[in-house]
């Protein structure tokens, strides 16, 4: 496949992807990271996903990036579903196995409701 054609494929995948889906920097879309803490199996996350958007959400999904002392524990994210326009889910983000003193999450992605 020449360079000019991998390109166009990789648009057009791109756009196939794109389609029924909220942007993730969509400003009306916010993240809140709330407490940490360890259990026995890793460390805990609790992460809250506002939709001020005037559509339902289908799924959100949270990814975090773990830091221990500053170097990197680990990545984990989770699936927040049906979130309707104005409210607020809720969930957590398990890292399995170390425990972490800080976090910086984001927002992955987000689907709407068709």
């Amino acid at each position: 496949m020449t360079p000019k054609a991998l390109l166009l494929a990789t648009l057009a995948s791109a756009s196939l992807l794109a389609a029924g889906s909220v942007q993730a920097a969509d400003p009306a879309i916010k993240l809140h990271q709330g407490d940490m803490f360890t259990d026995p199996v890793g460390t805990v996350l609790n992460v809250s996903v506002t939709n001020g958007t005037p559509a339902t959400l289908a799924s959100v999904e949270v990814t975090c990036d773990f830091t221990s002392g500053g170097k990197p524990a680990g990545q984990a994210s989770t699936t927040i579903y049906n979130i309707v326009a104005g409210a607020k889910g809720e969930d957590q983000v398990h890292l399995m196995g170390p425990e972490a003193d800080a976090a910086t999450c984001a927002i992955a992605s987000t689907s709407a409701t068709k």
